[in-house]
């Protein structure tokens, strides 16, 4: 058996023990309360038996009997009316049979089995003195119905044998007053025993809940002690098992942190080279644009070159053309240079961040693209309504705004819109910078919009699209920028032209506060 089925075996068996301490603990806790429950319950039934009851029984009989004993003699003595004591006494007597008559009560039944249980003796004792009563009450009520014809009988003139019949009534008055005697005896002694019997059930029922109580607790002690000890010494192994995973994991983590270091290094390397490769082709881009940008102009010159051999060979070249020619020669050379200067600035490497104004890098990154756009009947309104200074990048920024210009730009030309036109606008909310850029090219594709900021993802042809500018200009915004970048497609009204497109809208948000903590982060 290895380790692992050891610990297994272990485990299973805490788990038993401590089942069983609760199933002992709730079981004991269980028969407590039933006992308690049924030691009150019977203490109560009882309390209601033995006490009020009898006294009322005892109550009834005893007027019973005074009527026997004090207006019998009356009625025979004086000859007294009494016919209405007679009948209250009838009344009295059917309400003590109905207080004898067995009840159905769910107490009654335990008492009677925990009695048999507990004290046998006491319970046959009772039941015999309870047949003794019933066979008086039986004596009893054949004497009252005897009686209480005669004295019908006495009332109404119609007894023939008077004299025998008053010796007859005071007899049976005797004997009923001797019979009720005997009841209330029975009575009394039938409620001693029941005392005896319920001191007899009390002391035995405290007894049961002492020693419920004491295997409760010594279950509950014993098990406790194992499951200590047991937790005792498994927190031992587990100590010993930690301090070896410990040794182990520090080795690992050597390895892990020379492996984590090697693959950050292999990351960063690859992020530089895709970086690169996505100026590089912004680089390709920007260079047809110049070469687009400076054909008219080198047709100008290549004119006014050849403008100058034409009126030599005339003889008309004066010194006001040489002026006129030579100006109108500095005039392109200066626009060329003024391009070249703006896409020098374009591909300068800068690793320092630095204070620059946003709305002059978005119009700088539109005058790249101008000429390109033109010539297809694209044009980008840019809204700006404040001016905002941003610490970071320009460069990067630049390359951010051109790479989502030539997005739209190639969306367009690909979807054949005839009148292309974008938006720029540029707000300031809560310390957050939001750029919105806008097409009207329709939209991106929804199976699509989820995958175009993913690495080398391009729905046009390898000629047109790489695939890694919208993944760099992620990458730039996140890391460098600290900022989110989302697409979405949407209707939006034009606040130049007053036209309804649809399109994509791509949002830039760039926190300003946390792009002003001067650090190296975000370095290309």
């Amino acid at each position: 058996m290895n380790a692992k089925d050891k610990q297994y075996n272990k485990n299973r068996s805490l788990q038993l023990q401590t089942k069983m301490l609760i199933a002992t603990i709730t079981i004991g806790l269980l028969l407590v309360c039933i006992t308690s429950f049924l030691a009150l319950s019977v203490l109560k039934y009882d309390y209601e038996t033995n006490f009020p009851g009898p006294i009322r029984e005892i109550q009834k009989l005893k007027t019973i009997q005074d009527f026997y004993i004090i207006d019998i003699m009356n009625y025979i003595n004086q000859k007294a009316d009494i016919s209405s004591n007679q009948n209250q006494m009838l009344i009295l007597w059917n309400q003590y049979k109905e207080l004898r008559k067995p009840k159905k009560n769910i107490l009654k039944n335990i008492k009677k089995i925990y009695q048999k249980i507990s004290s046998k003796e006491f319970y046959l004792k009772i039941r015999e003195y309870q047949e003794q009563e019933t066979q008086e009450v039986q004596k009893v009520d054949h004497i009252i119905k005897v009686t209480d014809a005669l004295l019908t009988k006495l009332y109404h003139k119609e007894s023939k044998q008077y004299q025998t019949d008053i010796k007859t009534l005071i007899g049976q008055s005797v004997t009923i007053n001797q019979l009720i005697s005997n009841i209330i005896a029975l009575h009394i002694k039938i409620a001693m025993l029941k005392q005896s019997s319920t001191t007899i059930m009390y002391k035995i029922t405290l007894v049961m809940l002492m020693f419920f109580m004491f295997i409760v607790i010594f279950t509950t002690l014993f098990l406790s002690n194992l499951v200590l000890n047991y937790i005792k010494n498994v927190n031992q192994e587990l100590q010993k098992a930690i301090e070896q995973k410990t040794r182990e994991l520090k080795e690992i983590n050597l390895n892990l942190q020379k492996t984590i270091e090697y693959e950050i290094e292999q990351s960063r390397k690859k992020d530089q080279v895709m970086y690169q490769q996505a100026r590089l082709a912004s680089m390709g881009e920007m260079i047809q644009n110049i070469a687009h940008q400076w054909r008219q102009p080198l047709n100008s010159l290549i004119l006014l070159i050849q403008s100058f051999k034409v009126k030599f060979n005339s003889n008309k070249l004066d010194k006001h053309f040489i002026d006129m020619q030579t100006e109108d020669g500095l005039r392109i050379a200066k626009n060329m240079s003024a391009t070249i200067e703006n896409f020098r600035n374009f591909f300068r490497l800068n690793r320092i961040k630095s204070e620059f104004s946003l709305a002059i890098a978005i119009q700088d990154s539109v005058k790249i693209m101008n000429p390109l756009l033109k010539q297809n009947n694209i044009v980008i309104f840019i809204n700006i309504q404040e001016e905002i200074s941003f610490y970071g990048h320009e460069n990067a920024f630049t390359q951010i705004i051109l790479n989502i210009i030539k997005n739209a730009y190639d969306a367009i030309l690909a979807r054949n819109i005839n009148n292309g036109e974008c938006e720029i606008k540029l707000e300031v909310k809560n310390g957050n910078v939001y750029i919105y850029l806008k097409d009207n090219a329709g939209g991106v594709q929804l199976e699509n919009i989820n995958k175009i900021f993913e690495p080398y993802f391009t729905t046009k042809h390898k000629s047109v699209g790489t695939g890694i500018g919208l993944y760099m200009t992620k990458q730039i915004i996140e890391r460098q920028m600290y900022g989110t970048i989302s697409v979405s497609n949407a209707n939006w009204i034009s606040k130049f032209s007053g036209e309804n497109y649809y399109g994509a809208i791509f949002l830039i948000e760039l926190p300003i506060k946390q792009n002003q903590q001067k650090d190296n982060h975000g370095q290309i």
